[in-house]
């Protein structure tokens, strides 16, 4: 997934990978040139609603896992009643430690 253009940035019309943007978040960092914490503190404030970029992924909707934090397409994804947005990774953590899902269909 990783060399799969993910974003494009609104203003440039440049497509990005997540290894691009991952470059340009420990350039900004670097330089102090960014508030965000973490690279999924990033990617979320620059494809926010009011950020500079965009999802591209075949036209397919993206979400947040609401364990990892990670970003993936919808089709990776299944939607817990309680949890939200859960990616399988995370889903068979949660059952692993005896926790229940309620997964919708």
């Amino acid at each position: 997934m990783d060399d799969e253009k993910v974003i494009r940035d609104r203003e440039t019309g440049e497509e990005l990978s997540l290894i691009e943007i991952r470059i340009e978040y420990a350039i900004l960092k670097g330089l102090g040139e960014t508030e965000a914490e973490t690279f999924e503190d990033y990617l979320t404030n620059i494809t926010a609603p009011n950020g500079t970029c965009e999802w591209i992924a075949d036209g397919e909707e993206w979400h947040k896992c609401e364990w990892c934090g990670e970003n993936f397409p919808e089709s990776e994804l299944q939607e817990e009643i309680d949890l939200g947005w859960l990616c399988q990774s995370c889903i068979l953590g949660i059952w692993s430690r005896g926790e229940e899902l309620y997964l919708k269909a």
